[in-house]
């Protein structure tokens, strides 16, 4: 994995910072993922993606359901810490930077507050499958496969399934969901997840055609104006937006 480093921080696109980092996660299959940093010039700092980040995103995008070990070339800030406390048995996940060895999650982040805290059985990674209809009907590709990877996100705090479906050229769709986490401020966006896998993929913002967004209907929060905005600084394509609800709810 450490020997793998080196490749994942190719992909980093850090036109502010800089400052390159690659990560390389194994996940439950014993397949391993890449991640880099990704920074976005003209929109607020809170858009940058890490690369821990961008590891998960892309191994979640592969349908793993675990991580067992990520290595990083520089050492997790707090907020990577929190968002990788977010995983099932995140603290016994085993984190490896160079020459500094091995530490596991739990040693890295004492004290930690996590999804027990807020009273949640569920964890990031875990297997989601929320009963999400469009609200207008649609036999669109892209907005059902948006529609699809939102029934798969991961909202227990605020609800808010979600998910966006980018299309490139040759008909590729890459989708994010929405992964968040119970410090809130660390959850992952959906666009946010869909870059990253993305640019792991080895294609640029500049291939995308269409976007998609999902969000369920009637959330404790609203994401497509934050996902709107965002969009705007890395694409010329219009962002399209459907909305959604729960089946259960058109039956009751």
């Amino acid at each position: 994995m450490e020997k793998l480093l080196p490749i994942a921080a190719s992909r980093a696109i850090v036109p502010i910072s800089g400052f390159k980092v690659g990560a390389v996660c194994r996940g439950d299959s014993g397949n391993f993922y890449f991640g880099a940093n990704l920074e976005f010039p003209g929109a607020a700092l809170h858009n940058t993606i890490h690369a821990e980040q961008a590891a998960v995103a892309n191994a979640i995008s592969y349908g793993e359901t675990g991580i067992r070990a990520i290595t990083i070339s520089a050492t997790p800030c707090g907020g990577c810490r929190q968002f990788l406390n977010e995983l099932r048995n995140a603290e016994q996940l085993k984190i490896q930077i160079p020459k500094a060895g091995s530490s596991l999650l739990g040693n890295l982040l004492p004290s930690s507050f996590g999804p027990g805290n807020l009273g949640s059985g569920e964890r990031l990674m875990d297997p989601q499958d929320h009963p999400l209809q469009l609200l207008k009907h649609s036999n669109d590709k892209l907005v059902l496969k948006a529609l699809e990877a939102a029934s798969r996100s991961y909202a227990p705090y605020s609800n808010c399934y979600s998910a966006i479906a980018l299309e490139i050229g040759r008909g590729y769709i890459f989708t994010g969901t929405y992964a968040e986490n119970a410090a809130y401020n660390n959850s992952l966006l959906p666009h946010q997840a869909a870059l990253a896998v993305l640019i792991m993929r080895a294609y640029l913002f500049s291939d995308i055609k269409r976007a998609v967004f999902v969000q369920v209907e009637g959330a404790k929060i609203d994401l497509a104006s934050v996902t709107r905005q965002a969009f705007l600084s890395i694409s010329q394509s219009p962002l399209e937006i459907a909305l959604a609800t729960l089946s259960t709810e058109l039956t009751t």
